[in-house]
């Protein structure tokens, strides 16, 4: 991964083959980060995404091992047992004709081609915190 610091916030170049969600991780991490925001765009291979099943309270997955265009990034940074916990969103289009695009709750990818992430860092750190009554670790706000 190649950073570069910018007036407000952080540029990150992900490389081919990097693994997209602990490399954001760790980058916030060795930068002490506590909170963020961030968007991206690039590619993305070995994508696994999916959504989660409210009534079976997990998580159903599905795996995308081609190359797929990355037309919409976004996500958030939060402490979890005080350490950088990513979540992320996706919308991937084919890499053919159709365009046809696939989204959801981004588990782990790696990178096709290149990902440009643009992260912004809050001030606020921020926590999540397991509710109950849903079975997932929400923001604490």
């Amino acid at each position: 991964m190649k950073e570069k610091d910018v007036e407000i916030g952080f540029i990150l170049k992900l490389e081919k083959a990097e693994e997209v969600i602990s490399s954001i991780a760790d980058f916030c991490a060795r930068r002490g980060i506590r909170s963020a925001i961030f968007q991206g765009i690039g590619a993305m291979k070995d994508t696994t995404m999916g959504y989660y099943n409210l009534a079976g309270r997990d998580y159903v997955w599905k795996t995308f091992p081609e190359d797929r265009e990355v037309a919409s990034m976004s996500g958030n940074v939060a402490l979890v047992d005080d350490k950088p916990f990513v979540h992320a969103h996706v919308v991937l289009a084919a890499c053919d004709d159709s365009l046809s695009c696939v989204g959801g709750h981004l588990k782990e990818a790696k990178v096709a081609v290149t990902l440009e992430i643009f992260l912004t860092s809050l001030p606020t750190p921020l926590t999540r915190e397991l509710d109950d009554s849903i079975g997932l670790k929400l923001l604490n706000i």
